[in-house]
């Protein structure tokens, strides 16, 4: 794929193993990495991060911590559950969470792993490996970096029982010339080349698994940011395409109907932006919104799975038209008023004066990532998988 002037891709060649060369990823971003960051001047600033999610054992809520080296054995066999290789891989490019961490306790403080991602920078064969585990491991023992309890990440409920693992690049949306997907044609492109080896729900009969492969994008209005950031407006949608499933109890994904049915939500957990979700329909395919009607993305490649699978490529394309739906819907759905009879105005009151102006439309991140849901302590539930490109920008 050729890169164009606004687009961004990153692929794990052995480049990446250089001095600095993950700080320079992205345009005026650094590298950073944590499990549960708690401060927006670092995990919301321009770069590469690898972060983690979920409830620490013996940490006091609303505790950040760091992240260690794989050990080599430990290694070994995260390249068995995913898939990947780990032949051109340095300590600075692994990363599973550490309990070294202010506010947590002393039997939490030499505990590590569970959860990791690797990269193995290799021209040939290389990859950004993924792991999100929950339950007793081959030792018997669960990670200290878990689910979050029924209280959720925010203390009211929100991503119970779920623990995630996210590879972001994120850009700085103030520069002089961001990127913007839909200024040369007016279509936007998140593109990914992804494997899983391993998906494991095995549990009781009386709880529910599941285990999700994503990527993800978000774009932000530059003009709302400036005009109507300091009222509270969102600014910015993310869309998740789910690229591998499974859950406990489903065998036939086409008699699914929540999975089947993109939809647009407000996540709690980050400050209530709307959120496009939905399975990848097979290539040539329209995801369609059903309460409105119209479409919301297409795909240009593979469809969601749910097993194992290696070197597929998931490709969606997102006109501005389509973006426009969604603003329609988000709208209406805070003046209360029916989609069809959203005016201009509100439009603008909303989403900023440039509300429907491709130039105004940046990319903010580009994510790869995996969800574990768990509310089960004793059954162990994973995904472990990753990719070995991204793309996000002009179609």
């Amino acid at each position: 794929m050729n890169l164009n002037a606004e687009s961004f891709r990153f692929q794990p060649t052995a480049a990446a193993a250089q001095t600095g060369a993950l700080e320079s990823v992205v345009d005026q971003g650094s590298l950073f990495t944590a499990w549960n960051p708690n401060d927006h001047n670092t995990a919301l600033k321009p770069g590469m991060k690898v972060m983690f999610f979920g409830t620490a054992q013996g940490c006091a809520a609303g505790t950040q911590g760091p992240l260690l080296p794989i050990p080599k054995a430990r290694l070994d066999e995260l390249a068995d559950l995913t898939g990947f290789p780990a032949i051109a891989v340095l300590d600075k490019l692994t990363w599973t969470p550490s309990g070294n961490a202010e506010g947590c306790d002393g039997s939490t403080r030499s505990r590590s792993g569970g959860s990791s991602v690797f990269i193995n920078a290799d021209d040939q064969r290389g990859a950004v490996a993924i792991l999100t585990t929950s339950g007793p491991q081959s030792d018997g023992v669960a990670p200290f970096l878990g689910p979050f309890d029924a209280k959720g990440q925010n203390g009211t409920g929100a991503n119970a029982h779920i623990m995630g693992s996210f590879v972001n690049f994120r850009h700085a949306w103030w520069k002089a010339d961001p990127l913007q997907p839909w200024l040369t044609n007016g279509v936007a492109r998140l593109q990914s080349v992804q494997s899983i080896g391993v998906l494991r729900v095995a549990a009781a009969s009386s709880v529910t698994a599941q285990v999700k492969q994503q990527m993800m994008a978000t774009f932000l209005n530059t003009t709302c940011a400036k005009e109507l950031g300091s009222q509270g407006k969102p600014c910015q949608i993310q869309y998740l395409f789910n690229t591998g499933i499974q859950r406990t109890g489903v065998s036939d994904w086409s008699t699914v109907d929540w999975f089947n049915k993109p939809g647009i939500w407000f996540d709690p957990a980050q400050g209530n932006i709307p959120v496009v979700d939905g399975p990848v329909p097979v290539s040539g395919q329209t995801a369609v919104e059903p309460a409105m009607g119209v479409a919301l993305y297409t795909s240009q490649g593979s469809s969601t799975q749910h097993k194992a699978f290696t070197g597929r490529v998931f490709d969606v394309a997102i006109t501005f038209a389509q973006l426009q739906h969604v603003l329609r819907y988000t709208t209406a759905k805070a003046t209360s008023s029916p989609v069809s009879s959203v005016s201009e105005s509100q439009l603008q009151r909303e989403w900023g004066s440039e509300w429907n102006q491709p130039s105004a439309w940046v990319l903010l991140s580009a994510d790869i990532g995996q969800e574990v849901y768990n509310p089960d302590t004793n059954t162990r539930v994973e995904i472990a998988g990753g990719f070995t490109s991204i793309y996000a920008g002009a179609q």
